[in-house]
Parts: structure tokens; C-alpha cells; sequence
């Protein structure tokens, strides 16, 4: 019987779960300098679908029973989500996040020490409701960078306080590329929060997001002249070789019956990424031959749950930023020949041109800018080719 995730499942089953090995080993080994005053800070990095949140995922189930382990998704929040992500909603994700962890341990007692320390140490204003937490306010504005060092400071002392039951705390935040959202306090938080994180002995770090080590979030976090100095360990997720999406469909899918260049096909298509190659071969027909040009009739088909995520950000786009990709489809250009095609100045491009990128959509190289991902390009030529237009527009 076939024995394969869903693409868009990051809880999976042992059985499900497949390869990583090494890398949850490397992981697990930095994490475990936690219990001893010595934990690490860790960037994953990798591009959208390859595992990164599977693995993460993985880590927190096989570490929760010894360590205090809060994972946040800051693409998920609601700050994020309204558009309106602040550094306070931040401070209210971390401190319902670390709540919801004690709560499910059992560790109720230092729910009282907070409220005493908080009492103590910011002069309450009020105690609110966060999602069903009760959370300091201070009296004054000012203070609210006192009570951000508060929230921030809260692992460690949950740990002080259980560390007979705990051997250290792990915040996982994913998707951290979100925070980028945060504008022009973006490098003051970064450096604020390097500033928490260095006088902690005993909470560790992982930032995760979908990006390569080349995005600018990587450079503010992690470069040698970044808020941790270089002081941040860097892990790239790669996609699948072909030997492992080899090895994978037959232990996974043996009714999948590749013939003649049609798995070779199939590769490159998913590009080794396993959110694609858990769908497409979800896809496939199965106990039937799989020739090269039935693996290509089979892409197009299925196209429209591979592109999934790209449709939705191509609809959030700006008519200019389409318009930009799509003089990209047939080859990489320039800055200058983009313009020229779009019959407008280089400079009007830089703006349009930043936010593409950071959205993991554009790659520039040599001075060449290109699409990313090879599945979007795929679904905007299959478009054309039907409607003899972009999709620009939607009702």
C-alpha cells in the first residue's frame, strides 16, 4: 500500500517521515549543548517546500519530553496575516507560545512567579487576556521595551524556575523571513533581541525561513556584520538528489511504474523538492507505464495544485511586479532590458525588483534577473498558452 505524505502535511509519521537523518542528527547534537550553559543560535535555510518545517517538526516531537520546546510561525500570525506585524505582537505570539508549552507539561507554578516578577520589575498599568493568559502591561509607553525584555526573558526563567524537569528551552521560530514586515525597527529588534539571546545559558535558537543564504534576512541575522556577528550557525536545506526521490517513490509508491526517461522526467520537473514530489506522484496514474511524454501530459494536468502557493502570491502581486515576471519567461535579463521592454526608466524597477526577490519569486545573478522556481514558470506559460494571456486579473 502506498505510504506517502500529503504536500501540504507537516505532522508526519514516523513511517511518512523519510531521509534528514544526518541533518537531524547535526541538529539535535547542537541542541543538546543547551542543558550544559551552552546553547546555539541556528539558521535553517532553504527554499519553500524542501522539508525545513518537517524537520523542525520532527526535532520538537523527539526533544519535547526533555527540553521546554516553543515553535512560531510568524507567516501565521495574525499580525503578520493583517499586514500590521509589530514588535509588540511579536512579544504576545512568544509569551502565548511559551504559556500554551507550560501548560502542556503540567508546569503550573510559574504562572504566580511571573505576575510577582512582572509586578516587581514593570509597574502594572493592567493585567490582559492573551489568548487566555494573563499578560503584564505596564503604565507607560515607555516602558514597553521593559516589558518586550519581560516576555523575552521568559524561557530562561521558566527554566530557573523547573530545572529539575527541564533541561533547557528551545524557541523555534519559522518563517522568519515574515519579520521583515517590521520595516524600519527591523535591525533594532534584531539587535535587540541578539542582546537578550547572548546573556540566556540556557535557550537555544532556530530561525527557519524560506529563503537561501543569499536573502537579506540572512545577511541582518546572520553575516559577520549582522546583529549576531557571525555568531549564528547557518544550515542549508537542500532538495532530494535523484538517487534518494529514486529510492523514496519505490519504498513510498512501488505502484508508480516509471519506463524509459519517464522518472529521469519526473525529477526534473519536482527538482528533487519533496512538497512537489509528494503531490505529483499523489497525482500520477498508478499501475500504468510511465513514459517520458505521459510523465510531461501528467505536469500540465497537474500544474494547478503544484502552483498552488505561486497563485496566490502572483494575485497579491502589483500589475508592474506581474508585468515584470512575465518578461521573464522565455530567459533571464537584465535590469536595463527589463525596462526597456516595459518601456520605462531602471530606477522605476528597484523598488518592484527588491520585493520580488524577497518574496523568493526573483534571483539575480551576474546581474541577471531570472524566476525562481521552475513550477511557477510552468503554470504561467500553461496559462498563455490556453488563454493567450497572463492571468493579471481575477473575479
Amino acid at each position: 500500500m502506498d505510504n506517502i505524505a500529503l504536500g501540504t502535511n507537516t505532522d508526519l509519521t514516523d513511517e511518512q517521515f523519510y531521509n534528514r537523518e544526518e541533518d537531524i542528527k547535526w541538529i539535535k547534537n547542537f541542541l543538546e549543548s543547551t542543558s550544559t550553559g551552552s546553547p546555539p543560535s541556528i539558521m535553517i535555510t532553504g527554499i519553500r517546500g524542501v522539508g525545513k518545517t518537517v524537520l523542525l517538526k520532527k526535532i520538537k516531537k523527539d526533544l519535547e519530553n526533555e527540553y521546554l520546546i516553543c515553535y512560531i510561525d510568524l507567516s501565521i500570525t495574525s499580525g503578520y496575516q493583517r499586514g500590521k506585524l509589530t514588535e509588540i505582537g511579536i512579544m504576545n505570539d512568544f509569551y502565548d507560545g511559551w504559556m500554551n508549552e507550560c501548560e502542556k507539561k503540567g508546569i503550573s507554578t510559574i504562572f504566580k512567579k511571573i505576575l510577582k516578577i512582572s509586578k516587581k520589575n514593570l509597574g502594572l498599568r493592567e493585567i490582559v487576556n492573551v489568548a487566555g493568559w494573563p499578560l503584564p502591561i505596564p503604565k507607560t509607553e515607555d516602558n514597553y521595551k521593559n516589558l518586550s525584555q519581560f516576555v523575552f526573558d521568559l524561557p530562561q526563567t521558566i527554566y530557573e524556575e523547573q530545572s529539575g524537569k527541564i533541561k533547557g528551552a528551545i524557541l523555534i521560530i519559522d518563517e522568519f523571513q515574515a519579520i521583515k514586515d517590521l520595516g524600519n525597527t527591523l535591525n533594532s529588534f534584531l539587535w535587540f533581541l541578539r542582546g537578550i539571546i547572548q546573556d540566556q545559558k540556557n535557550v537555544a535558537y532556530i530561525f527557519s525561513g524560506s529563503v537561501t543564504s543569499a536573502d537579506s534576512i540572512v545577511t541582518e541575522l546572520a553575516s559577520k556584520d549582522g546583529a549576531f556577528g557571525g555568531r549564528i550557525l547557518t544550515f542549508d536545506i537542500p532538495p532530494f538528489d535523484i538517487e534518494t526521490v529514486r529510492e523514496y517513490l519505490e519504498e513510498k509508491v512501488p505502484s508508480l511504474i516509471f519506463e524509459g526517461k519517464g522518472f529521469e522526467r519526473f525529477y526534473k520537473f519536482t527538482n528533487g523538492v519533496p512538497f512537489y514530489v509528494n503531490i505529483f506522484a499523489r497525482i500520477l496514474l498508478k499501475e500504468v507505464p510511465l513514459d517520458e511524454d505521459k510523465v510531461k501530459e501528467e505536469f500540465k494536468n497537474a500544474l494547478i495544485f503544484l502552483a498552488v502557493h505561486f497563485m496566490n502570491q502572483w494575485s497579491r502581486l502589483t500589475f508592474q511586479e506581474q508585468c515584470i515576471i512575465t518578461k521573464l519567461i522565455d530567459k533571464p535579463l537584465k535590469r536595463i532590458d527589463i525596462a526597456k521592454s516595459l518601456g520605462i526608466e531602471p530606477g522605476a524597477l528597484s523598488v518592484s525588483l527588491r520585493k520580488l526577490q524577497d518574496r523568493g519569486l526573483l534571483k539575480s545573478k551576474n546581474g541577471l534577473y531570472n524566476i525562481t522556481e521552475n513550477i511557477f514558470k510552468a503554470w504561467l506559460k500553461k496559462e498563455h498558452e490556453e488563454k493567450g494571456v497572463f492571468p493579471f486579473r481575477s473575479i
